[in-house]
């Protein structure tokens, strides 16, 4: 059976080149942009990466989860140059374009909702995230939110109370939103299980009512013994 080479290395890991550029990278790029990898990007195809020395890897981060169809998908290639020729950017709430529409009409049509369904798109998962607690905070008129341990959410402020890991990502850049509960994620192969899970969250949902409660409880007993203020 004939085989497919896939991975090939011509050089060390880092590269010379991607060495060199990674030293220029230290003296200008902001230093919370760690690098994962190593090697520097010089060309995607499908599920590869050549970096700059000309070795080629098979691409498991795609992008985080950004590239559904790989690198370079010539529909995709295709797509970007039409409308790159027509306009980049506007603004939709300032000008807006028809294909913003299109698209939200293709995504209702496959949203497993029966009620009517509106979408938004913003630039990044972290703005995502932001706006989808204010919607849900504008809709319920409930300001509490639960986030489940082990989770990234992203790096902007509310995200980044949302996310789980301290470090490199939290330490030292408090304080945070407020009004954030934390509950453990069901995992039934490292623990806990589902019920344990349920557990915790209703837990967490009784003491945040609880807390509530008190906080009424004591600004309605202030209000009470507040010293009248002369007009």
């Amino acid at each position: 059976m004939a085989t497919t080479k896939t991975i090939e290395l011509v050089t060390a890991v880092p590269g010379p080149r991607s060495a060199e550029i990674l030293a220029r990278k230290e003296q200008v790029v902001a230093e919370p942009l760690s690098i994962y990898v190593p090697v520097v990007a010089a060309e995607g195809r499908g599920a590869t990466l050549t970096d700059v020395d000309g070795n080629t890897f098979i691409d498991f981060i795609g992008g985080v989860g950004c590239l559904a169809v790989g690198h370079a998908h010539p529909r995709v290639v295709s797509a970007i140059s039409e409308q790159a020729q027509l306009f980049a950017h506007t603004d939709f709430t300032v000008v807006p374009y028809e294909v913003y529409v299109e698209l939200a009409e293709r995504l209702y049509a496959l949203t497993p909702i029966t009620a009517p369904t509106k979408a938004a798109f913003f630039n990044s998962g972290a703005e995502a995230v932001e706006n989808a607690v204010k919607f849900a905070r504008a809709y319920t008129k409930r300001p509490a939110v639960i986030a489940f341990e082990g989770g990234f959410h992203g790096r902007t402020l509310l995200a980044l109370t949302l996310t789980s890991k301290t470090h490199p990502y939290k330490a030292g850049l408090g304080p945070f939103a407020p009004e954030v509960y934390r509950v453990p994620f069901a995992d039934d192969y490292r623990g806990p299980d589902a019920g344990a899970a349920l557990a915790a969250l209703e837990r967490a949902l009784v003491e945040a009512g609880a807390d509530v409660e008190r906080g009424v409880a004591v600004s309605a007993a202030h209000e009470a013994h507040a010293e009248p203020v002369a007009a």
